[in-house]
């Protein structure tokens, strides 16, 4: 019997800290996203935009 990896992919947009604004913090996104696979790849940083395709094409070239 084979195994197979399941494929939950994660995408994390990244973010950065701004000086906070009367004591809250402030965050950031700055554009880019990193790509987490539950089979253990990862990918990026990428522009945030092409990270939902470069998933998809991450699940079906294992499926």
């Amino acid at each position: 019997m084979l195994a197979f990896a399941t494929h939950d992919v994660r995408i994390i947009a990244e973010k950065r800290e701004k000086p906070p604004v009367e004591g809250w913090a402030c965050w950031e996104l700055t554009g880019t996203a990193l790509l987490e696979c539950s089979c253990g790849h990862t990918d990026g940083p990428m522009v945030t935009r092409l990270a939902p395709l470069m998933a998809r094409l991450h699940i079906s070239a294992h499926a």
